[in-house]
């Protein structure tokens, strides 16, 4: 009878750690890359195409957008962290558009529908960000997200510069920015 259970705590702590792994993956990202940048193989290779209607039903291509920076925020209703971080990212795109700056911000729902996508953006204070859906998560597989929240540094030439896995701060940001060009 002790082995028996013995063998079942066994088992129990070992599909406790796989469900842990499985799900970092759709929850957010793991606290070693919340901090800071991370690798991807599109670094210093041209972003993925991004265009089409948005949420707000606009025509929008990455292509054209003229930015001298362009952020690219992956995020989802359902994701805790993203529901922290939009806030964040709507006001700075607030304050980059008032002050004339060349940074810009486009972010993608993923796995998401346009309800709680409206009402996350409602929520957030992020009814004016460039929303794309991504109901399939099609989009954010193509730019390589793991995870959610992650953010794509794109510079004016088309050229993804950095990726940050986690939630954003606003002082990477503004450095990202700064780095790559934005006025």
């Amino acid at each position: 009878m002790r082995r028996r259970l013995i063998a079942l705590a066994a088992a129990l702590v070992v599909i406790a750690g796989a469900a842990l792994v499985l799900g970092s993956g759709l929850g957010g990202a793991s606290p070693k890359l919340a901090e800071a940048s991370a690798e991807s193989p599109l670094l210093g290779r041209p972003a993925p195409a991004l265009s089409g209607r948005t949420l707000q039903g606009q025509r929008f291509v990455l292509a054209d957008d003229g930015a001298a920076v362009t952020f690219v925020n992956i995020w989802a209703s359902w994701c805790t962290p993203c529901q922290h971080e939009l806030p964040l990212v709507a006001r700075l795109a607030a304050q980059w558009r008032a002050a004339g700056s060349t940074a810009r911000i486009v972010t993608i729902d993923t796995k998401d529908g346009p309800v709680p996508a409206r009402a996350m953006l409602r929520k957030s204070g992020a009814t004016e960000l460039t929303t794309f859906l991504d109901p399939t998560g099609d989009r954010a597989v193509s730019w390589g997200a793991t995870g959610v929240p992650e953010t794509f540094v794109v510079d004016g030439h088309g050229i993804v510069r950095a990726r940050h896995v986690g939630p954003v701060t606003r002082q990477w940001m503004q450095q990202q920015a700064a780095r790559w060009g934005a006025s």
